[in-house]
C-alpha cells in the first residue's frame, strides 16, 4: 500500500511540474534576461518591467544588423540612433504628452545570458539603465553570426511613455 501511495505522489510531483514549470528554469534566453534584469530592479526596490513587442522588434533587429554588418555601435552605420529605432518599430514615445524617455543597452562577444548580465551589471551606465525607476516596458535581442568579429550580439530596449 505504502508503494502505491509514493507511486501516486511521485505521478502527481511529475504532472505538476510539466503543467507549472518552475520560474528558475527558463524556457528561452528571452525569459531568462527578463528574470535576472527584474531580479537586479527587485534588488533596488524596483517595479519588474514588462516585455514590449515593439521594444523586441527595434532590439533584435538591431541586433541582427550589428552580427551581419560586423559592427558594435549605438550609433548605426546608416546614422540611426537608439531613439529613432524604437520610434521606428513603433514605439511612439517621441509623441508622448506625458513624458517618455528610452534607453538601449548593447553588448557583444559573451556567450549566454547570464554572462551578458553580469557585465551590464557591473558597467554604471548599461545598470543605470536596467534599474531607472521610470522605466516599464523592455525589449530583448540577440544575433549570432560566426562570420563576424564578436560572433554574438545583445541589445536591451527600455521604456516608458509609449504603448506597447
Amino acid at each position: 500500500m505504502r508503494s502505491k501511495r509514493a507511486a501516486i505522489v511521485i505521478a502527481a510531483m511529475l504532472l505538476s511540474a510539466s503543467l507549472f514549470p518552475s520560474t528558475t528554469h527558463a524556457a528561452t534566453w528571452q525569459d531568462q534576461m527578463l528574470i535576472s534584469l527584474n531580479s537586479i530592479r527587485a534588488e533596488k526596490g524596483l517595479k519588474p518591467v514588462k516585455i514590449c513587442k515593439t521594444l523586441t522588434i527595434s532590439a533584435q533587429k538591431y541586433s541582427r544588423t550589428m552580427a551581419q554588418q560586423n559592427f558594435f555601435a549605438h550609433e548605426g552605420k546608416d546614422g540611426s540612433t537608439p531613439g529613432e529605432r524604437m520610434q521606428s518599430a513603433g514605439y511612439d514615445w517621441e509623441n508622448s504628452t506625458s513624458g517618455s524617455m528610452v534607453a538601449e543597452n548593447i553588448a557583444a562577444g559573451q556567450q549566454s545570458v547570464s554572462e551578458v548580465m553580469k557585465g551590464w551589471k557591473k558597467s554604471t551606465s548599461h545598470y543605470k539603465n536596467m534599474t531607472e525607476s521610470k522605466f516599464i516596458h523592455v525589449g530583448f535581442g540577440m544575433s549570432e553570426n560566426k562570420k563576424s568579429k564578436f560572433k554574438k550580439y545583445w541589445v536591451q530596449n527600455f521604456g516608458y511613455g509609449a504603448a506597447c
